[in-house]
């Protein structure tokens, strides 16, 4: 069993790991991936019950192309929040990419509950849809996400517009 100190059981590491988490985000954003796992390491000794915090991590450590320790980052997570958000889809994203597309089918529409309106994990769920066979599915997630990326004028909204139209071809060959 872990061991809290008095001040990580009164909440009163909050601020500091919130600091390191921010320096962590920050880090990421300038491209230091070392320093950014290093910040998050460090603002989980301060609060380790800290879902989010577990779950950024693991985004940085697959991102760091470290699979194996971020899906660990986010079964945590998930143990401590089973609706953390970023977890389900870090996770839904492993097992895309290990061809296991019925689960991440699964873990993307976990992350779908939990933020609705996440254009990446909409994206994700046409995807393995379409691995899946089932396009007309992968159809409307797909406009869906395209819809989505255009109010936030993403550019990925060009890439999601091509799959529409390739799975337009695909059904009309039905």
């Amino acid at each position: 069993m872990t061991k809290f100190s008095v001040a990580q059981r009164f909440g009163l590491t909050r601020v500091p790991a919130d600091e390191r988490y921010r320096a962590g985000l920050a880090a990421f954003a300038a491209r230091d991936a070392e320093k950014a796992i290093q910040e998050l390491r460090a603002a989980l000794e301060l609060l380790p019950k800290h879902a989010e915090y577990h779950a950024a991590l693991g985004f940085l450590l697959l991102n760091d192309k470290r699979q194996r320790e971020a899906s660990e980052s986010f079964e945590r997570a998930l143990g401590l929040n089973p609706y953390e958000m970023l977890a389900s889809y870090g996770l839904g994203i492993i097992d895309y990419r290990s061809k296991r597309w019925l689960d991440a089918l699964r873990r993307f529409t976990v992350a779908h509950a939990a933020q609705p309106n996440r254009a990446e994990t909409m994206y994700y769920l046409a995807m393995a849809c379409h691995r899946l066979g089932r396009n007309e599915e992968a159809a409307g997630w797909m406009e869906r996400a395209a819809s989505e990326f255009h109010h936030a004028g993403d550019r990925r909204e060009s890439q999601c517009q091509a799959w529409q139209r390739e799975f337009q071809r695909l059904l009309a060959g039905k």
